[in-house]
């Protein structure tokens, strides 16, 4: 498996992370969580087609957490969404997600287009890890030690047919029958919304037992990314 680059904070590829935390009353209005939850904004850029971007994450109180993206919309790839548990077992894969909309994270409004994914779903008080990957880069089993289906091929989207050759879309037209621009941007933007702590890895290129084990610290070191002052189709196994 390939770990994204967007990932890595280095002089060619960076990521920016923009974190803030509710005040309690505000954070239960806008998104039904438990008072004192959190919203965390992530964005990067993919390297090539199979690139993996991993998201650990927690909470501390059970109640609905929201994982979406919002880049296709704005010409970014066709993105699919995996939650695992904190020991790598699925949970869900999402990838056409709730027709498009609009979605707040730290009170901002987000638009999110057919093609991003978008799922809310209940969980209890634990760690998850998320995981994003482009179309039709789907998890190959239930567990993520096993790795995505196009682990060992970086421009699988080539057979789509794009002018640019990368970063193609997998559809021709969408849900109203219209026509999609084919040619796309290496581009991510990914929001969690309602946890108590979130980051993106940043394990430069690992193989599937160092993401394990990057998640393993996160969750066991302090989870040291807690905000301070501030702050289609979907398969479910649980």
């Amino acid at each position: 498996m390939v770990a994204d680059e967007a990932c890595i904070l280095t002089h060619d590829e960076d990521i920016n992370m923009k974190t803030q935390l509710y005040a309690a009353i505000l954070s239960g209005c806008l998104i039904g969580g438990p008072a004192g939850a959190a919203d965390f904004d992530f964005a990067g850029n993919f390297s090539r087609d199979n690139s993996v971007v991993r998201f650990d994450f927690s909470i501390a109180n059970p109640g609905n957490v929201t994982l979406f993206t919002s880049s296709w919309l704005t010409g970014g790839f066709d993105p699919i969404l995996t939650l695992w548990d904190a020991g790598g077992q699925l949970l869900a894969e999402q990838d056409d997600g709730n027709g498009g909309g609009v979605a707040f994270s730290n009170g901002v409004p987000l638009s999110y287009g057919e093609f991003d994914s978008y799922l809310t779903t209940n969980l209890v008080a634990g760690d998850y890890i998320a995981t994003l990957t482009q179309y039709d880069n789907f998890a190959v089993s239930s567990a993520l030690a096993d790795g995505f289906l196009r682990d060992a091929d970086p421009w699988f989207t080539q057979v789509f047919g794009c002018g640019n050759a990368q970063f193609c879309e997998g559809s021709l037209v969408d849900g109203n029958g219209d026509l999609v621009d084919a040619n796309r941007t290496s581009a991510w933007d990914f929001h969690i919304v309602g946890v108590d702590a979130a980051q993106a890895a940043t394990v430069p290129e690992p193989p599937t037992a160092m993401l394990l084990l990057a998640s393993a610290m996160f969750f066991g070191l302090g989870r040291w990314a807690q905000p301070r002052n501030r702050g289609g189709m979907t398969s479910a196994i649980v």
